[in-house]
């Protein structure tokens, strides 16, 4: 009995303690602006970067972009300049699978020479392969390039066509129905949380929602460690959730598409994608905030890179 009414008390305790709101002034240094720099060009794309200067998170206000910086970009040896252009700098290089990119940014800040650098390196598609789609369980094949680690990100698209048959008073009816006399079509397109029991896949992320005692995912951050330079079999279960379903469509007809969407990642786009997820989703109260990766020597930021693979699933109808 006593212990119990001491884990009572701890627990009152705690509770009391988390409702009590007290200001406290903020005695620390406020450090300097640094120099931030975000850029994750895609394969077949022009490369465009963004630089700004880092904000003390009591300050307020908006990032201050940087204008003047002369940005260089070297790819297999050959220099490019960006060109400033509506908040961001634009090169004439188009992003191409394999290439290695060295960036450079140089400015004065306050009187001083400051200059920043980063690399990283385009990597190839994925290369896929679509299997039968039975029902709502969606399988493909990801042949994982050899001899190179790979990092990935996976999504599912769902494209719904719907029929909607209508009689000569505008009244829903089912299809067949002899008084159909025109029919609605409506195309909409969402992506729908999805099941996948390949502990390859899952094991970085944390579940966004159980349904049925399963846990589903937005979307999955996941390497090759576990299949390096194989051809691995995936299977998906998408949702059944229809977001567009409403009481005057019941008698619609219509067919629902599934379409893979895979990106391969460039280490550094990857590790800061799972930093940036994880520091989202952890449990903060209970844990030490994530560190945010970052890659750009002297500064702040991320400079990645991704190559994007699309792919239908199939098609069912309903």
């Amino acid at each position: 009995m006593s212990i119990k009414l001491k884990i009572s008390s701890v627990i009152i305790f705690c509770l009391l303690a988390a409702s009590c709101e007290k200001a406290i002034d903020f005695n620390g240094e406020e450090q300097l602006p640094r120099v931030v720099v975000r850029s994750e060009p895609e394969a077949d794309t022009n490369v465009a970067v963004r630089i700004t200067y880092s904000r003390f998170f009591l300050a307020g206000g908006s990032f201050k972009v940087i204008k003047n910086a002369d940005v260089r970009l070297s790819v297999n040896g050959t220099q490019y300049t960006g060109l400033f252009n509506d908040s961001v700098y634009v090169f004439s290089y188009s992003a191409q699978e394999g290439d290695s990119l060295q960036l450079s940014v140089r400015m004065q800040n306050g009187g001083e020479d400051t200059v920043v650098t980063a690399g990283t390196r385009v990597p190839f598609r994925p290369s896929v392969q679509a299997k039968e789609t039975i029902g709502n369980s969606c399988h493909f094949v990801l042949n994982d390039r050899r001899s190179e680690h790979n990092y990935y990100r996976l999504h599912v698209l769902a494209i719904d066509t719907v029929y909607n048959y209508f009689d000569a008073d505008s009244n829903y009816v089912f299809a067949g129905d002899p008084t159909a006399v025109g029919c609605d079509t409506i195309v909409e397109t969402w992506w729908p949380l999805f099941g996948c029991s390949d502990a390859a896949l899952t094991s970085n992320m944390t579940s966004v929602i159980t349904i049925g005692g399963e846990e589903t995912y937005e979307w999955l951050l996941f390497s090759d460690e576990l299949f390096d330079g194989q051809s691995r079999e995936i299977s998906l279960k998408p949702s059944d959730y229809d977001p567009f379903y409403y009481e005057e469509y019941k008698s619609a007809s219509g067919s629902r598409s599934y379409i893979l969407v895979l990106e391969s990642l460039s280490r550094e786009a990857y590790l800061y994608e799972l930093s940036v997820y994880k520091q989202e989703n952890g449990d903060i109260f209970m844990t030490e905030p994530v560190q945010m990766q970052c890659n750009i020597k002297g500064g702040l930021g991320i400079f990645g890179a991704k190559a994007t693979t699309i792919v239908s699933l199939g098609t069912s109808s309903y």
